[in-house]
């Protein structure tokens, strides 16, 4: 498989979503351990606050402004960073027992997953094709479910451990996919795309060959050289390069981009997904289960239907169009949380009044509903269990590649970093606000993210355009209005090397005949009248870009 060292380094640096996953989902699973919360005093509603917004806050400002630094000393070394601080941040987590430590290791980790979740995908993006970009961009997503899951069932495990051995395992285990990722990244690659953006062709076409199996002279590669080369070429002479164009219309569109790129992220948070794997251990007990250690078998069970409903995307990812995968899984999902707030409705009582409490730590504290059926109970649990599967088959997946793929090189690190900031925004709300929508409206919740999921599936299907099987190239196309043909499979060539690439793959079949047929001189004349169209070819794209 000529694409194996692509998937083996994309799978690599997917490390970054595994600590992505893990840091969210240890805080989750160490905050349902009252040795946890007695040892940093998080029982009441300020610092319950305080721990579990510190880190998301961080991720917020640090993605804003990740993509200006990763534009200027590269995706790789960019990478080198953000490993650095979260093995630090993990360390003070673990060793200190003040609150005030806490809050700055959950800082230095939630500012290095910050850099991750914006610069992983967007070197994914990078190296992979318009074949397999879906599948490649898809392995971040499994890192950060398969994080989930491992922080959950570690925290199971060590959960009746003594001397803060409880919480303090499953803490510095942090240490170890950080550790991983730095003494890694010497083995992998610069992005192409950015070398090409700092004018260092040779190694870039030199990346470009080895990541896609062939030789640097290979007409596949050769051909997307050049339109990479071309398009910019093209961008830095004729369009606007600052992080303010990003707000600005134009033909390139880079305002409607942004809304639909930072759009997917908040219809992500607006699902209700993250809220409910986040207050999970509350939800369980207000659904039945009593006991710390079954909370945490709730949690670990949608760990592993988390990780395991990723698994078969990398079926599909690349052959179901983008905007059907988007709105079949809001419509699923809107399915599964009006059910839950039919039963929940129906069956619940009424333990103590509402009343507002901001504290997201405790799985007790707030409960203002039980259910006292264990058959509602476990149909509850399965109906969740559904939920997150369809969130993962769908929006988990999606909800990273539709913003990567939309934006020229030249511009791209600051745009993801404004679409990644507006996903840690958006969770910051749903975070404070989930608690209180529980404790207030109750069964309501589920019927306002339900809600949300339908105005989600009529949006995308709208005012979403498709990007599934085009090169990053050629979606610039899509969102100039330059595309003259929208369907699936179309071929639109921008550059003259675009069309000279098709025009070679059919001579080529046909020099294979006329070879297999015994005439060799006439193939001979073939390649070097090839030869010559493949610089004409080329001397046509600089004609045209000094025209534009």
């Amino acid at each position: 498989m000529k694409d194996t060292r692509l998937y083996l380094i994309c799978s690599f640096v997917s490390l970054g979503g595994l600590m992505y996953g893990y840091d969210t989902a240890v805080l989750t699973a160490c905050l349902a351990l009252p040795e946890y919360r007695n040892v940093f005093s998080l029982n009441n509603d300020a610092n319950g606050v305080a721990a579990s917004v510190a880190s998301l806050s961080a991720s917020f400002l640090v993605s804003l402004i990740s993509g200006f630094l990763a534009d200027s000393i590269g995706r790789k070394k960019f990478f080198y960073v953000a490993a650095v601080f979260h093995i630090i941040g993990s360390v003070i987590q673990m060793v200190d027992l003040q609150l005030s430590a806490l809050l700055v290791g959950r800082v230095i980790t939630g500012s290095t997953v910050g850099m991750l979740s914006m610069s992983v995908p967007l070197y994914q993006s990078e190296m992979a094709s318009s074949q397999n970009r879906g599948r490649i961009i898809a392995l971040y997503q499994l890192g950060v479910t398969t994080g989930f899951c491992l922080s959950s069932w570690i925290a199971f495990g060590t959960a009746d451990l003594i001397n803060n051995l409880s919480w303090r395992i499953p803490v510095g285990i942090q240490i170890v996919p950080g550790g991983i990722l730095l003494l890694g990244l010497s083995f992998i690659p610069e992005s192409p795309r950015w070398l090409i953006a700092r004018d260092q062709y040779s190694q870039a076409l030199a990346i470009l060959a080895q990541i896609r199996g062939n030789k640097p002279d290979d007409t596949e590669v050769q051909m997307e050289y050049t339109s990479i080369v071309q398009d910019v070429t093209f961008d830095r002479t004729y369009t606007s390069k600052t992080f303010f164009a990003l707000f600005k219309t134009g033909i390139e569109n880079y305002r409607k981009r942004t809304v639909l790129g930072a759009g997917i992220h908040i219809f992500t948070q607006l699902t209700g997904a993250n809220g409910l794997l986040f207050y999970l251990p509350r939800i369980l007990r207000t659904a039945g289960l009593g006991e710390v250690h079954s909370v945490l078998i709730g949690n670990g069970v949608a760990g592993i239907v988390n990780m395991l409903g990723t698994i078969p995307v990398f079926f599909y990812i690349d052959r179901w169009p983008r905007r059907r995968i988007l709105v079949t899984g809001a419509l699923l999902m809107a399915a599964c949380l009006f059910t839950v707030a039919g039963l929940v409705g129906g069956y619940s009582t009424m333990v103590s009044p509402a009343r507002i409490h901001m504290s997201p730590t405790s799985s007790i504290d707030g409960i203002t509903i039980e259910i006292h059926s264990i058959t509602i109970t476990y149909t509850i649990i399965v109906l969740l269990c559904v939920f997150i599967a369809t969130f993962s088959l769908t929006w988990g997946p999606a909800g990273w590649i539709y913003p990567a793929e939309i934006y020229p090189q030249l511009i791209r690190a600051n745009a993801m970093g404004v679409t990644t900031a507006t996903s840690y925004l958006f969770n910051i709300i749903i975070t404070l606000v989930t608690p209180i929508l529980f404790e207030t409206i109750r069964w309501g919740t589920y019927v306002l993210f339900g809600g949300f999921c339908v105005i989600i599936a009529i949006t995308i299907h709208r005012y979403f355009p498709e990007t599934r099987c085009r090169s990053l190239e050629e979606v610039n196309l899509i969102f100039s209005g330059a595309l003259v043909d929208e369907q699936p499979g179309a071929h639109h060539p921008e550059t003259a090397a675009e069309a000279l690439l098709k025009m070679q793959q059919i001579q080529s079949k046909d020099r294979r005949r006329r070879l297999a047929q015994g005439d060799q001189q006439m193939v001979w004349n073939d390649i070097r009248i090839l030869s010559s169209s493949s610089d004409a070819a080329i001397a046509i794209d600089q004609h045209d870009l000094e025209k534009r």
